[in-house]
């Protein structure tokens, strides 16, 4: 049997119809736009006070939790580890009901351990967190 290089009359070339496929491909990506569920962020909590709304509240009232740019947490002026944040927290909101915790962290520390401290102050039933600015240049440590 030999090869013919010839076209035989019954060969037809077979075409696919591609105009239509920028209209399915756009009506898929809608589908999957309309259908997809998006994870919530899971983040940090924090309810904000109305604007214009302050409270004065007495300095013997107020507790400084501060983290220095190396990460060590202060609380007043005494140094404690992390887990050991809970516990004076809980100490110290057992003694006076209208302490309020002031949360100051520097820019430069660790975001991993300003977390860990405010998940803490959670833990401790610390409803009155206020947080705090620190300036580049200013000093963390009392």
């Amino acid at each position: 049997m030999a090869l013919s290089l010839r076209k035989k009359r019954g060969d037809r070339k077979v075409d696919i119809p591609t105009a239509s496929q920028g209209d399915i491909a756009f009506l898929i990506m809608i589908f999957f736009m309309t259908t997809t569920v998006f994870a919530k962020e899971k983040g940090l909590k924090i309810v904000l006070p109305e604007k214009g709304e302050a409270v004065k509240i007495k300095a013997e009232n107020i507790l400084t939790v501060s983290v220095n740019p190396s990460g060590q947490v202060l609380i007043g002026d005494r140094y404690v580890t992390i887990p050991e944040v809970r516990e004076q927290i809980t100490a110290d909101l057992a003694s006076n009901k209208d302490l309020a915790i002031a949360l100051r962290v520097s820019r430069k520390a660790p975001y991993r351990v300003m977390v860990d401290v405010f998940d803490q102050l959670k833990m401790a039933r610390a409803e009155r967190v206020s947080l705090i600015p620190v300036l580049d240049e200013e000093p963390v440590t009392p």
